[in-house]
């Protein structure tokens, strides 16, 4: 049986819709500056791949564990990468001491990238190579968003906030120090190291509730040992076990340096303290800071003793047996 033009349209048009309803759209993907300098993970948690630089924008998807899936595209030069097709990547960094991440060919650095970091490649000219990074990056990292004012519901009930989607609770940032409650008015549970963004259900008597997505590590769950009980020396016996918990240390600081192809553990020219401890232990430990925090641990008298808080990075360094910390802040 025949069918005339207009039938064989009407059908094209009849698939094509049905194909465009059960395709889902895309994520919301916008550009995003860092209000301060971060970490691109591969994973929640997981292996550091680029330190960023303050001011630099990502590409930023919906929130993910207390932070964001981001995008990162900058220019490298073309001796600093080799070909390297995994897990669907081209290329990766082949300098031990890493490399630096360009807004252009020889332009203003935007990242350092560590060795071994895998990228896409998006084209090669004179020498540089167009790279692109899709990993994972705190959301305390980036500013607040702009955010709709409270939405009062009708009838007089208790304001909810609402963005002006309609509806979708209203995002804002949970300053850094702020205690939780079960409840309002509650006993404090928890008390936030840094700000974090959160969903925010709903005001009551001066208190908001607020909704935060969150990791932790496996062994943070049930009969989990404290943090700040947590040595030098079992680190040591098992350097992998305590990536990524919190420490509460003091330690004596022997200088700020800044690190090299003897320590990818950090990236190529981070400044971090050198200090032995903690205290009485005599053993060495590598502390990673911002350059704001370089400065201000420039200004102590030599052989100074601290506490500080800080969350370990790596078990060890590829030389030595010294842990890797990230500085959060001093509590002396």
């Amino acid at each position: 049986m025949r069918h005339g033009p207009h039938v064989v349209r009407n059908a094209l048009a009849a698939a094509f819709g049905l194909l465009a309803a059960n395709t889902a759209p895309a994520p919301a993907q916008a550009a995003r500056p860092l209000s301060v300098e971060a970490d691109l993970l591969n994973e929640p948690g997981g292996t550091q791949l680029l330190h960023i630089r303050k001011g630099t924008s990502l590409v930023v998807r919906g929130a993910k564990g207390g932070g964001f899936p981001a995008t990162i595209e900058g220019w490298v030069p073309e001796n600093a990468l080799h070909e390297d097709k995994r897990d669907g990547f081209d290329v990766s960094v082949a300098l031990p001491a890493g490399t630096t991440l360009r807004d252009k060919p020889g332009g203003k650095p935007l990242a350092s990238a560590r060795l071994g970091a895998l990228f896409d490649r998006v084209e090669t000219t004179g020498g540089w190579v167009h790279v692109k990074r899709t990993g994972w990056v705190a959301a305390a990292a980036f500013a607040a968003p702009a955010v709709a004012p409270l939405a009062v519901v009708p009838g007089g009930g208790t304001p909810h906030a609402l963005a002006a989607s309609g509806g979708a609770p209203l995002v804002a940032t949970v300053a850094a120090g702020s205690a939780l409650t079960a409840q309002s008015g509650g006993s404090t549970v928890a008390t936030l190291e840094s700000p974090l963004h959160a969903n925010v259900l709903e005001h009551k008597s001066g208190w908001a509730h607020v909704q935060i997505d969150a990791w932790v590590r496996d062994a943070a769950l049930g009969n989990a040992p404290e943090p700040t009980g947590i040595t030098a020396a079992a680190i040591r016996a098992a350097p992998e076990k305590y990536i990524g918990q919190t420490v509460e240390w003091t330690v004596q600081v022997l200088g700020i340096q800044k690190a090299d192809e003897l320590r990818p553990e950090l990236p190529a020219g981070q400044p971090y303290l050198l200090a032995r401890g903690p205290l009485p232990e005599t053993g060495f430990v590598y502390v990673a800071l911002t350059s704001d925090a370089a400065e201000t641990f420039r200004k102590l008298e030599p052989l100074a003793k601290i506490k500080i808080r800080a969350t370990i990075r790596a078990g060890r360094s590829r030389f030595l047996p010294t842990p890797v910390l990230n500085f959060i802040r001093r509590l002396d």
